[in-house]
């Protein structure tokens, strides 16, 4: 008696859900229903699905032009710089605030939008923006004629040089602060990488104005600073160093980057007894790989060259209107899209759908 009743009330919900489910969506020939001691009762719900209809449903996107509210400064790993100065917040040795001749940091006025300024300063010849500093700073290189311009912008309320510490990383910042450390740090395994550009890790450098031409192949570097290379990608070299000048190498314009090498470990191992995906294998198997589907996702940004998605990325629309689509921060648009319908090309691992199609939006604002 007490299943039936069960029962009974299960049918009752579902025939309730499924009345209140229809929708303009769908057409509705609408229910045939009788009076039980004064209560409807539905006998029965008959609806159709419209082919197509979901491919019809077009969304809007609503824009606000306002004005950002942010400091007028930029926060680095060596400390503040503000339409003042510099302030440091660690101690670093005179010789590594040498100031690098390529690189010039701009801070962008809190009248004008990041997005605004940095399409300013994308008009000039012989410079690319470099790095985006929080919360209005913009590291530019380029020619001395081309950083000189893009001080003088009205959008710009103050310039500083960009002292050579930028370049090294914090460990090595710290060591450098010991005497006789660049000695020490001969035969050390280190990486010097080159600049990230909007098409990827970038091996030359090269800009020209008529004031005169910047070019510079990072390898030329790398052979007179290191032994025993590997070559990971374009621009990024490991290798033994081989001089104790570390200045003179952070000097050089095809350098973005000095670091020692990095050591990986994994973190996240459990994740598939966390999630008991060996039970779900089980219990539920199919063959659906998302053939014929599109998926659409919002997030931060997607790396289509990332290798995982083939041609299946039908779309990438930049939503926010900053101009990029990229996902140059977090890498979290990538990472999602990845467990959705990675194909694993890249890796052993696959998404859920590995065969159906992308359709994304970038929702990420790339200036903050």
């Amino acid at each position: 008696m007490q299943s039936r009743r069960s029962a009974g009330a299960v049918m009752f919900l579902v025939g309730l859900f499924i009345l209140q489910s229809a929708s303009h969506l769908a057409i509705n020939d609408g229910p045939e229903s009788e009076m039980i001691d004064d209560i409807q009762v539905i006998e029965r719900v008959h609806f159709e699905l419209r082919d197509g209809v979901f491919n019809e449903a077009i969304g809007s996107y609503q824009f606000d032009n306002f004005i950002e509210e942010r400091t007028v400064s930029a926060q680095t790993i060596l400390g503040t710089f503000d339409e003042f100065g510099f302030e440091l917040s660690r101690p670093i040795s005179a010789e590594w605030l040498q100031p690098r001749e390529d690189l010039v940091l701009v801070l962008a006025t809190n009248e004008v939008n990041l997005a605004d300024v940095r399409k300013q300063i994308n008009d000039i010849p012989g410079l690319v923006i470099r790095e985006y500093l929080p919360p209005s700073g913009l590291v530019l290189q380029g020619t001395e004629l081309a950083l000189t311009t893009a001080a003088s912008l009205e959008t710009v309320v103050a310039s500083h040089s960009v002292p050579a510490a930028l370049i090294l990383q914090s460990d090595l910042q710290d060591i450098l602060l010991l005497e006789g450390s660049e000695d020490a740090l001969v035969g050390e395994k280190l990486r010097i990488e080159g600049w990230y550009g909007s098409e990827g890790p970038q091996q030359t450098i090269s800009f020209i104005d008529p004031s005169g031409e910047l070019k510079q192949d990072v390898a030329e570097v790398v052979e007179s600073t290191l032994a025993n290379v590997i070559r990971w990608d374009e621009g990024r070299y490991e290798g033994e160093l081989i001089t104790s000048d570390l200045v003179g190498l952070a000097m050089q314009p095809s350098v973005s980057v000095i670091r020692f090498n990095p050591v990986f470990e994994i973190e996240n191992n459990n994740a598939r007894s966390h999630m008991k995906v060996n039970n779900m294998r089980t219990y539920f198997t199919t063959d659906l790989d998302g053939s014929g589907q599109i998926v659409a996702v919002a997030d931060s940004g997607l790396d289509e060259d990332h290798g995982d998605f083939g041609s299946r990325v039908i779309a990438n629309n930049d939503v926010i209107n900053d101009g990029s689509t990229a996902d140059r921060w977090s890498g979290h648009g990538t990472h999602v899209s990845c467990s959705v319908l990675g194909d694993g090309f890249r890796g052993p691992y696959a998404g859920v759908a590995p065969a159906a199609q992308l359709y994304f939006q970038a929702m990420e604002n790339d200036n903050t």
